[in-house]
């Protein structure tokens, strides 16, 4: 979610290890205090909702020896490439981690099978996310994300992306013909958007989108940013893509750590993913239950548009399994989901406040 002032969070975090069992005895023979060593964090995202189990976990972990330093909206609403430069800043020097949208690695070419994660319709329930984050495939993903400078620590569960209309509802291929739709910094998205037969268009994090024909946004972000106002419908039942998180770290900082410290940062990402489903289920609960208030529609597609949906994205998926590792994890992904039910259809029905509910 976009839109909330910067602010930096005081965070503590990580085993600082000049100390990690080896801190030397003091006169009185006890263990000498180790200084804790501060790490910056910049992310892209207005809050740190999508991060708070990474941190409890690292804070957990670490026995408070480590602090991270964490600066939200990094380059917010500087231009549409705010990912990359969150990313170019840990390049730099500037701080030491980033968490940033994983779309923003589609694009790289040592990082190309990161894109299998938004792969269109395939991860489309909190459940199947889940899965596919704490299984290896979502490791090497992790690793691809190491060179020029990052090293990756983790990938957590984001918001699930959602198709919205103006005017009408997004819901078979015929819908998205010819209308410019807003999109943020991912090839896969793109390429998705021109197999449908729209006209894809970046915009900024928390930019205006009144001027598209179309967007994509999870709930918490369009009833934060009040996107609802401009009137555009939702498709109930169509999930594009996650949004997962991606944690990385500049190389250079994690020199001044020990071994023990860098696992420390791995194992909390790794732990933060079971189990956030239901956070995440609660988040864009609390956001459908105030965009439905403030009148936002939801309407469904039928089971033949969906699959026609499906049908219409095809060369996407065939673009994608020209790298072999990028068709390796569709494979992964594709078997993990097997079997896991979408996310449900999107309803007012039954939320408190609202007149002749969906």
């Amino acid at each position: 979610m976009s839109g909330s002032p910067a602010v930096i969070l005081g965070l503590t975090l990580l085993a600082a290890t000049a100390c990690s069992g080896s801190a030397a005895a003091d006169k009185a023979g006890g263990q000498s205090a180790a200084k804790p060593v501060l790490l910056t964090l910049e992310t892209t995202f207005g809050t740190t909702e999508d991060m708070d189990a990474f941190l409890g976990n690292v804070q957990m972990l670490s026995h408070d020896t480590l602090r991270i330093q964490v600066e939200t909206d990094a380059h917010h609403e500087e231009g549409p490439d705010f990912d990359e430069q969150t990313l170019l800043d840990v390049k730099r020097g500037r701080a030491d981690l980033a968490a940033v949208g994983s779309r923003a690695f589609d694009a790289t070419a040592d990082a190309r099978s990161v894109g299998a994660l938004t792969t269109p319709f395939l991860i489309t329930s909190y459940d199947a996310q889940d899965k596919v984050l704490a299984a290896p495939a979502a490791r090497r993903m992790v690793r691809a994300m190491d060179g020029d400078g990052l090293t990756g620590i983790g990938l957590l569960p984001g918001g699930l992306r959602r198709p919205f209309g103006a005017r009408t509802p997004l819901l078979g291929p015929a819908d998205y013909q010819g209308r410019t739709f807003g999109v943020q910094e991912s090839k896969v998205a793109e390429s998705t958007l021109r197999a449908l037969g729209a006209k894809p268009d970046r915009f900024a994090a928390g930019g205006a989108v009144d001027a598209y024909g179309g967007y994509e946004q999870q709930l918490p972000s369009v009833a934060g940013n009040e996107y609802d106002k401009n009137g555009m419908i939702a498709t109930a039942n169509v999930v594009l893509w996650p949004r997962p998180v991606a944690i990385v770290a500049s190389t250079a900082a994690l020199k001044r750590l020990t071994q023990e410290q860098r696992s420390v940062l791995r194992k909390a990402a790794q732990l933060a993913v079971p189990g956030s489903a239901a956070v995440l289920r609660a988040h864009e609960k609390e956001a459908r239950d105030n965009l439905c208030r403030r009148g936002q529609k939801f309407v469904a597609a039928s089971s033949g548009q969906l699959a026609a949906l499906r049908k219409a994205v095809q060369p996407v998926y065939d673009q994608l399994a020209r790298d072999g590792q990028t068709e390796a994890n569709l494979d992964d992904i594709t078997a993990l989901v097997k079997g896991v039910p979408p996310e449900p259809a999107v309803s007012c029905k039954g939320t408190s406040g609202v007149a002749n509910s969906q």
